[in-house]
């Protein structure tokens, strides 16, 4: 790993602030154990925004006593492959400049007006957020400044030091603890972090409501059991991509819906994709509440 004292984000610069799960944090640590000279791996959404080499990025952990972990860079554009299920996966090579003993909090997050959006990472659907100018500038002063006051809280030997930090505290109104500790534990940010065993992909569908299967049934109309990009059905719904990919994530929830694969670049309709990332495909899923 480079030396603790290499620059945490490059101040004015705009970034990237990347969510992983535990299994990314995993491979990030035993890369890095391994060889901490040499790029590692980290998954981003296929559907994800583009980024180019060079772009500075920082990893949230999510979780009790988490936030900012630590501090990369984009070494490379990233790179898309197709699981043996025919799920897309795209990765891309990081360089951790930095790793944060005591990751930097929501709550010293909070204090500072650019940053607030930034505290509530584990809320967002996309798992990539864009950092302005405004917040890089920001966030190097907030470094700064903490190194300043206890050298000891940016200082760490490995990322895995993330895992035994002290514990986040956020005050919340009475009135609204039973809603945020329901909140906080399907997030998995109370209690001790889930293991694999209790994250698995294959959870029960949740029941559709109305609304998803008019919204379903529409797509449907358009365009039958074919395979079909966020781009496409958000043409059909006539809303924005964004509004369209959270639609089609509720319809993956509720078992409406399901992944297709990715669109060749050879097939019909096809467009080079930026930066290489093929369109990640969906389809309507046969069932009897669509046939009606």
């Amino acid at each position: 790993m480079h030396p603790d004292d290499s620059p945490a984000f490059a101040g004015t610069t705009p970034g990237w602030l990347f969510r992983g799960t535990e299994a990314a944090w995993d491979v990030l640590t035993s890369s890095l154990a391994d060889d901490p000279s040499q790029p590692a791996p980290w998954p981003i959404a296929p559907s994800g925004p583009s980024m180019a080499p060079g772009d500075r990025v920082l990893l949230w952990r999510s979780g009790q006593g988490g936030g900012i972990a630590a501090a990369c860079t984009v070494l490379d554009e990233p790179i898309a492959t197709v699981e043996a299920d025919g799920r897309p996966s795209v990765t891309v090579d990081i360089r951790v400049d930095r790793a944060f003993g005591l990751p930097i909090s929501p709550v010293e997050l909070l204090q500072h007006a650019d940053l607030r959006p930034l505290a509530f990472m584990d809320l967002f659907e996309t798992t990539e957020h864009r950092i302005t100018a405004a917040q890089a500038t920001t966030l190097a002063g907030l470094i700064t400044e903490r190194d300043r006051r206890s050298p000891a809280t940016g200082s760490s030997g490995t990322i895995a030091d993330a895992a035994t930090i002290a514990t986040t505290r956020i005050d919340v109104p009475t009135a609204l603890v039973g809603i945020v500790t329901e909140l906080l534990t399907t997030l998995g940010a109370s209690g001790s972090r889930p293991g694999p065993s209790n994250t698995s992909p294959m959870a029960e569908p949740s029941e559709p409501t109305g609304t998803q299967v008019d919204q379903a049934g529409e797509a449907l109309r358009a365009h039958g059991h074919e395979p079909f990009t966020i781009d496409e059905v958000a043409a059909t719904w006539r809303t924005g991509v964004g509004t369209a990919r959270s639609r089609i994530e509720r319809l993956l929830e509720s078992g409406l819906v399901e992944r297709a694969g990715t669109r060749a670049l050879s097939q019909p309709g096809s467009s080079r994709p930026a930066r290489g990332r093929p369109p990640v495909l969906y389809r309507l899923r046969p069932t009897d509440l669509l046939e009606r």
